[in-house]
């Protein structure tokens, strides 16, 4: 495709997510990295000046993945939106709900939901069309804080201070056996090479798609004898996939109702109810995060909490 431009602007980059405002400047970034758009001729550089008059060509295949269709704006499932300002919104996702979808034909999850309520989000962060301004993921069964950037300035600071690990998650959880005292667990995670549902523990696991450094500190809060489970408190800077289900697995104390990792399963709950991402029955809640500057975001308690954190 050719776009000709009608008058001086400062940055390719910026001009072409005008152009595609559904398509982040980050992402332009990477395409234009790998030399795939052309202007006058010459491979463009994002931060090139155009003049009026000047020819960019962006190659139909290219343009043809970055501008994916959206997922589709649904007022289902309603989700509680905790504090908004003109960076970011935190919401409160329910469980049973995927953050995201995985394909456009995908629908019920909080991405759609906000989308109905937030249409200028599309094209915000850097996770590509399905995770519009997302910051991070709770998994299916998990409640609780969400972040959501409203612009790419606050996507591009508020993913550098997670990747810094500056922004601190708390959790709630039920997990079986009795914890008398604090855990610390600080060890890296890898994909499981069989199974690419589940993450490993490295060593003994043989890396596969790379190492992630992981810590996890685990507090104990109340004990349930008649269930022979304990709710405890988690704090976690990192955010490595399934990280606080495969410490507290490791560590003999698995979510009570998380099949894919060794838990036993909630009252009433059985694995063969559960289905194929092993994840609907367990108990996990994020209920506060604290950003690098000191403020706090928390979420109601879910009814299976007790207080007392």
């Amino acid at each position: 495709m050719e776009i000709i431009n009608l008058s001086p602007f400062p940055r390719l980059d910026r001009f072409l997510h005008e152009q595609f405002p559904q398509v982040s400047t980050n992402r332009w970034r990477q395409v234009l990295r790998a030399g795939k758009i052309l202007v006058d001729g010459r491979r463009g550089v994002k931060g090139d000046s155009l003049a009026a008059g000047q020819k960019v060509l962006i190659p139909e295949d290219i343009l043809a993945c970055l501008v994916a269709d959206q997922p589709e704006p649904e007022t289902e499932p309603e989700v509680e939106i905790i504090c908004q300002n003109e960076d970011f919104l935190a919401l409160n996702k329910p469980a049973g709900c995927h953050t995201h979808p995985l394909s456009i034909s995908e629908t019920g999850t909080l991405a759609n939901h906000l989308i109905s309520i937030f249409p200028e989000l599309v094209g915000v962060g850097d996770f590509g069309p399905l995770q519009p301004g997302l910051l991070h993921r709770l998994d299916f069964a998990t409640s609780g804080v969400v972040l959501v950037a409203r612009n790419n300035s606050a996507w591009d600071k508020l993913r550098e201070e997670f990747k810094r690990h500056l922004i601190r998650k708390e959790y709630l959880a039920q997990v079986q056996g009795r914890i008398e005292d604090d855990i610390v667990i600080d060890k890296a995670l890898t994909h499981d090479a069989g199974d690419r549902r589940r993450m490993l523990i490295t060593p003994p696991a043989t890396l596969c798609r790379g190492l992630y450094p992981a810590r996890t500190e685990v507090f104990p809060i109340s004990y349930d004898a008649a269930e022979d489970s304990t709710l405890v408190r988690l704090v976690m800077y990192s955010g490595v996939m399934h990280q606080l289900r495969v410490h507290l697995a490791d560590s003999g104390h698995p979510l009570v109702g998380d099949f894919l990792y060794g838990g036993g399963g909630l009252a009433g709950v059985e694995a063969g109810d559960v289905p194929d991402d092993s994840s609907i029955a367990f108990h996990l809640h994020c209920f506060k995060i604290t950003l690098s500057d000191g403020r706090t975001i928390s979420a109601p308690l879910p009814e299976w909490c007790e207080t007392g954190t």
